[in-house]
């Protein structure tokens, strides 16, 4: 399966790390060129900010242009690709979760998390699927998603999230709940970021202050109108999530994930 990971070209600890950690994967990837947020004018992160409910930064419009270069270049390849940002780590499992994702005969709208985020997520309560070594499955998800540090897409979910997103919207926010969206976690879940591995959240390569401008919508009609829109969505995963689902963490084995490499970045 082919790796894109986002990253920005000034990112030089970052970049070693992966090429490092890809390395002791035995993977191949390539770099996609984050967008620069440095770029965006005030006026632009105010025309984007106009468009979302809560608080904006020039980071978190760059974090979105940038997974949208991502799924373009999905769309081009034609294929599933594995999406990461550069602070990801990886399990000593994810060679043998990307096979087993890449030779599954999945609906179009299915998009797998591969991370291990710290909230509380509504889950199915059986597993989709599991390997058939019983090492890790795949979950159906229905609310509580944040995140997009590492999953997998494929092209025709791509393109519709290309379509969809014309105008800013908070990228993880927006991305896991589409109401056409089936999303799965992999559990225990191969990737996680650098920070939320214990004795490495004050690594400072990893953790970027906020020190950014914050943007304000503008309109309090069109705020409460995107807030209403929102909610509806999570409403209607949430009805579905309170009859088959339970409210849960999502399972992590830390012990699989390659102390060395970590450490050396």
């Amino acid at each position: 399966m082919r790796i894109l990971i986002i990253s920005r070209k000034a990112e030089e600890v970052r970049r070693s790390f992966q090429i490092r950690q890809m390395a002791a994967h035995g993977l191949s990837f390539e770099f996609l060129d984050a967008f620069e947020a440095a770029d965006l004018t005030a006026e632009e992160c105010q025309t984007a900010a106009s468009n979302w409910p809560s608080p904006t930064r020039r980071q978190d419009i760059g974090c979105f242009l940038s997974h949208r270069k991502a799924w373009q270049a999905v769309v081009e390849h034609g294929a599933k690709m594995l999406i990461l940002e550069d602070d990801a780590v990886l399990s000593d499992d994810i060679a043998a979760v990307l096979a087993n994702i890449e030779a599954r005969n999945d609906a179009w709208n299915s998009v797998y998390d591969l991370e291990f985020a710290p909230r509380r997520h509504i889950l199915n309560r059986k597993r989709a699927w599991q390997d058939a070594a019983g090492r890790f499955g795949a979950t159906r998800v229905y609310q509580n998603r944040v995140g997009l540090a590492g999953y997998v897409i494929g092209p025709e979910a791509a393109k519709r999230m290309l379509t969809e997103t014309t105008t800013y919207s908070l990228i993880d926010a927006h991305f896991w709940h589409r109401s056409w969206l089936a999303a799965y976690q992999i559990e225990p879940a191969p990737v996680i970021q650098q920070r939320f591995l214990e004795g490495e959240a004050e690594s400072a390569d990893f953790v970027r202050p906020e020190k950014d401008l914050v943007f304000l919508p503008l309109s309090k009609v069109r705020k409460l109108a995107r807030r209403l829109e929102l909610e509806s969505i999570k409403a209607r995963n949430l009805v579905i999530g309170l009859f088959v689902g339970q409210k849960r963490d999502v399972l992590v084995d830390r012990s699989r994930f390659n102390a060395g490499v970590v450490k050396s970045a």
